[in-house]
């Protein structure tokens, strides 16, 4: 789409330049700057509802504070974006707009210190001091793109004047406009996604398995969370190097995602933790299932796997916890597979209490945690 773009916008200004030369100084920038301008202020319009939303969420318990920071980012790098923009300067000569935007974007950077202390007794006071400054940026944005201001009124006024040009002008306009809109609109999507995928392995991350569970608590969907920790990770990093222990989690994550099927969803928590979720068919035997599926995960996670020219057999630590809709709140419900892991955890370090020191010998015997094989 962008080439495609790339290609048709040179021929449409060039096209319109012709057509209405007389008017390019009036029409082509009027029409471009204002939807430039447009487009960066539904930019930060999304995102600024977006915190606001997720303030509002997190006041209600239904976001956690690294929900909150991770769209306050999402907001200062729009800001960011926008800024080094190279065509901010031409936006500048016809509204007067960056010093008032730099002031907004000064405002929205002073919020970090207030999110940094964010708890739930002073999150209301900071929301409606952020629902504030929205309400004054989006009201600026109207006194200065839109027809209230005197210099575009003006400017479209000795557009208008001139009908039998007008047509070719505005059909140019309206086509960059709708193709610059859909692009927009891909991308969003695009960051949308990146936002809830783990660089690293490729499988949700934990943003996107905080609304799926939020998700599945609204709609009253019965599931099994498990929590994994792989045991040794960190010898393995210390031992082998971070490039070894990147190649494992890729592994681990391929082989529970290849275990994914409808009802059944995978995500990195982060580090060496991995969760998965289990919605419960209707008229299924929760216990049996949530057993079968306990197994299942130790048995693909035992499979011996070959990293360096050495062959890692791996154990981890799974906690579960099972939901009912009203039996536990899903904070309630990560407790208590974090702590049932945590157990495990404990359990398999008292029954190994010495730590794998033979990793970068080929030849070593065999360590609890990971298992080198000839």
């Amino acid at each position: 789409m962008k080439k495609l773009l790339f290609f048709a916008a040179p021929l449409l200004i060039v096209f319109t330049f012709v057509s209405v030369s007389s008017l390019e100084s009036n029409a082509e920038s009027v029409s471009k700057d204002q939807n430039l301008a447009s487009w960066f202020m539904m930019q930060l319009s999304d995102e600024y509802s977006e915190l606001i939303y997720q303030l509002q969420s997190y006041e209600a318990g239904r976001a956690e504070t690294d929900d909150v920071l991770l769209q306050y980012e999402i907001l200062l790098s729009r800001f960011n974006s926008i800024q080094v923009n190279s065509q901010v300067n031409r936006l500048h000569s016809t509204f007067g707009s960056l010093q008032s935007f730099n002031h907004h974007y000064q405002i929205v950077k002073g919020y970090e210190s207030s999110l940094q202390r964010l708890t739930r007794q002073n999150v209301a006071e900071l929301t409606l001091t952020v629902k504030d400054n929205y309400d004054q940026l989006m009201s600026y944005a109207l006194k200065t793109f839109l027809f209230t201001n005197n210099v575009l009124r003006s400017k479209l006024d000795r557009f208008i004047s001139l009908r039998w040009l007008i047509h070719a002008s505005l059909f140019s306009t309206l086509l960059i406009g709708i193709m610059m809109i859909y692009l927009l609109m891909k991308e969003s999507r695009t960051h949308h996604q990146l936002a809830m995928y783990d660089s690293l392995t490729g499988i949700h991350n934990r943003l996107w398995l905080n609304r799926k569970l939020k998700d599945l608590e609204k709609c009253g969907k019965d599931f099994a969370f498990f929590l994994i920790d792989l045991n040794g990770f960190k010898e393995v990093n210390d031992t082998l190097g971070h490039g070894a222990g990147d190649q494992l989690l890729k592994t681990i994550a391929r082989r529970l995602d290849n275990l994914t099927h409808d009802g059944m969803y995978v995500a990195r928590m982060g580090g060496d933790e991995f969760a998965v979720i289990q919605v419960f068919p209707q008229s299924v035997n929760q216990e049996y299932v949530s057993n079968f599926l306990m197994n299942t995960l130790d048995h693909v996670l035992k499979i011996p796997i070959q990293l360096l020219h050495r062959e890692l057999s791996l154990s981890a630590s799974i906690g579960l916890s099972v939901y009912t809709p009203g039996s536990k709140s899903l904070s309630e419900l990560l407790q208590e597979a974090d702590f049932a892991m945590y157990e495990m955890k404990q359990q398999f370090k008292a029954e190994h209490p010495h730590p794998i020191t033979n990793l970068e010998h080929p030849a070593s015997d065999a360590a609890p945690g990971f298992t080198k094989r000839q």
